[in-house]
């Protein structure tokens, strides 16, 4: 793990590495998730319905398939694809969770059951057409 060192004027921040085997590269500020097939703790992949809750961080770098990469698991994170939705706005505070066989991230319903490890950090307001784009975000995931 890699642990920011600690200093006044920037939140703290930790990283990890990790090894993608989704078959496709992974860009900068994807949500990733633990990889089932052959868990190991350093295999990472693209959000699927049964993997929602092996949230894993935000990748910090473009990570090329069968490849090694930095991972935020922990912080204040000024970027993380967020998509909004056609009815209900993003608030600050609210749960984010990655999204089924997509490398975003959405607002989880408030009775949903599901937990969080990922905060939006701003607000994002619906649209007619939504769209994921970057937003500020806490992550908890280690």
């Amino acid at each position: 793990m890699i642990f920011q060192v600690i200093n006044r004027e920037d939140a703290e921040q930790v990283f990890s590495i990790f090894k993608n085997v989704a078959a496709a590269t992974i860009a900068k500020n994807y949500p990733v998730v633990w990889d089932v097939d052959a868990p190991d703790g350093v295999l990472i992949s693209k959000p699927a319905t049964a993997t929602l809750s092996l949230f894993v961080g935000v990748s910090d770098e473009e990570i090329l398939d069968d490849a090694y990469g930095k991972v935020q698991v922990y912080g204040y994170r000024a970027a993380c694809l967020v998509t909004n939705d056609t009815s209900v706005a993003i608030a600050a505070g609210d749960i984010l969770i990655p999204v089924t066989a997509v490398w975003h991230t959405a607002r989880s319903g408030a009775s949903d059951g599901k937990s969080g490890f990922l905060y939006a950090a701003e607000a994002f307001a619906t649209n007619a057409t939504p769209a994921a784009v970057n937003k500020k975000v806490f992550i908890r995931a280690m």
